[in-house]
C-alpha cells in the first residue's frame, strides 16, 4: 500500500512473494510509472533508504554517496 504524506491510498503492488525486495515490488506499481497522474502538485510519499530518491518519493534518512 502506498500512502502520500497526507495519507489517502494511492496505490498497492500484488503478486510478489514476500521474499521480493520492496524496492523491486515498488517498481512495478503504478505510482512508480504514472507519479505525475496519482500524486497532485506538492505532494510526495515517504520511503525508506532502499527506494529511490526523487523529487515525489522522499527517504528522510538517505546516506550521501
Amino acid at each position: 500500500v502506498i500512502l502520500p504524506h497526507n495519507l489517502p491510498i494511492v496505490d498497492y503492488a500484488l503478486g510478489h512473494h514476500g521474499s521480493v525486495h520492496d524496492a523491486f515490488t515498488f517498481q512495478s506499481t503504478c505510482l512508480y510509472e504514472d507519479h505525475a497522474d496519482l500524486l497532485p502538485d506538492g505532494h510526495w510519499v515517504w520511503a525508506n533508504s532502499a527506494y529511490p530518491l526523487e523529487p515525489w518519493c522522499i527517504a528522510p534518512f538517505k546516506k550521501p554517496h
